[in-house]
């Protein structure tokens, strides 16, 4: 009897993963139920005891990449709780504690999951279940466009619903690492997932997506020239839909970039004017563009920027979005006030909350992360990680519960392995 509950038992929890990862891309919320009834089925196995491995036969062992991973994600976690030891926004600081609270909970689900007697099957059906997820997704999106008649819903923030559209540019780009060209379903997410991040018209979306589809597309070439050519087909559908969905939002990026012109960028409130170095005729009008992402982004990098020289220890756990309003409101970036606007970027994220020494440890983490990844041939990990990393450069994807059980998620999934040492 105890050996049919033992089995029922781990027959459920490994299938736990699987339907957090389809709920992943359906909405932000739904993961939060998911990774509760994950943790009662979890507490269950451990407090009752019930599991029974043969340690005789087989020593489970936690892979390096896995132990490397869940170990930084808990010292995060812990170096944020730390952080309310100097923060006085308490309660700012506890419900960032709550937002983050997977960096403690997901690695323990997983190291729990690798240590069982369980196949490789369900880190398979939980890649499948995310990308039958993201055709979910896509379905929902494009049906609800056409039966409203709206077409504001086939790009940017309409398309994306409920999720930002970088976070979900970043899921669609992890579903097409994790697909492959060899079956229908990988065939569907390449190509449509490609089109998805087009329409999606993040800016940090289309340049990475690009840049890792090609990468990608030349690391598959010498294994087989059909995968490459559905990724490549996938990125011509990528610059298709960004084309589609631009509606102007590549002009501001450009008057940031362009040489020879003054841009004078608008807020609600006024015209705040940026001069280029070189000078004009005095015939030619200047461009107005008004102050969108990008130029809300350069304003909340520049006060981030201030408070980290000021604040080498970091503000405290709590305190970031009080000490940028000052900053926002003293040099008058009113759209980054307005939007109440973060660091925009996980390493400023970091280093504004607590100081130099973690940010410089997040990026050890990230390149020996990529490192240790590369020498046990996990490119795809390496090149997923790449990804994260870039996205992060410009997006605070640990601020939000869809970036961070999204990411943590994945970067345990994709570690996830078990070393099998059999004594004779």
């Amino acid at each position: 009897m105890s050996q049919t509950v033992s089995q029922t038992l781990v027959r459920v929890l490994s299938w736990m993963p699987m339907i957090t990862a389809f709920l992943i891309p359906i909405h932000p919320r739904f993961t939060s139920l998911t990774l509760a009834l994950w943790t009662v089925v979890s507490l269950t196995c451990f407090f009752a005891n019930l599991i029974a491995i043969n340690r005789d036969a087989n020593r489970l062992q936690i892979s390096f990449l896995l132990k490397l991973f869940g170990g930084a994600s808990l010292l995060y976690f812990v170096a944020i709780c730390m952080g309310m030891l100097w923060t006085e926004e308490l309660s700012e600081g506890w419900f960032a504690l709550e937002v983050k609270f997977s960096f403690f909970l997901l690695p323990l689900l997983f190291w729990q999951l690798n240590s069982l007697a369980l196949t490789h099957s369900w880190k398979s059906r939980s890649s499948r279940a995310f990308q039958a997820g993201l055709l979910t997704y896509l379905a929902w999106r494009f049906f609800e466009a056409l039966w409203i008649g709206d077409w504001s819903l086939m790009r940017y923030d309409g398309f994306a619903g409920p999720f930002h559209p970088s976070y979900m540019a970043l899921y669609m780009l992890t579903g097409i690492l994790l697909s492959s060209a060899q079956d229908l379903l990988g065939k569907v997410v390449v190509i449509f997932g490609g089109l998805a991040i087009g329409i999606l018209a993040s800016k940090a979306g289309w340049g990475i997506g690009i840049l890792v589809l090609g990468i990608e597309s030349l690391r598959r070439f010498k294994v087989s020239q059909n995968e490459a050519r559905w990724l490549l087909a996938s990125m011509l559908l990528l610059i298709s839909g960004a084309w589609w969905a631009d509606g102007g939002r590549m002009q501001e990026f450009q008057s940031y970039l362009g040489q020879g012109t003054t841009a004078q960028v608008s807020s609600n409130d006024g015209l705040q004017s940026m001069n280029s170095n070189t000078m004009i005729n005095a015939s030619e009008a200047p461009i107005v563009v008004k102050t969108g992402s990008t130029g809300g982004r350069m304003q909340a990098w520049n006060a981030a920027l201030q408070l980290l020289q000021s604040n080498p220890f970091g503000v405290g756990t709590g305190d970031i979005t009080s000490s940028l309003l000052q900053i926002y409101e003293r040099d008058g970036s009113l759209y980054a006030k307005e939007k109440n606007m973060n660091p925009h970027s996980i390493w400023l994220q970091i280093g504004v909350r607590l100081g130099w020494l973690a940010l410089l440890g997040m990026f050890l983490f990230f390149i020996t992360f990529m490192w240790k990844a590369l020498q046990v041939g996990g490119f795809e990990i390496a090149i997923w990680t790449l990804a994260v990393a870039m996205n992060g450069t410009v997006e605070s994807l640990f601020e939000l519960q869809q970036g961070v059980v999204a990411i943590l998620f994945f970067g345990l999934l994709l570690s996830s392995g078990r070393e099998v040492n059999e004594e004779a």
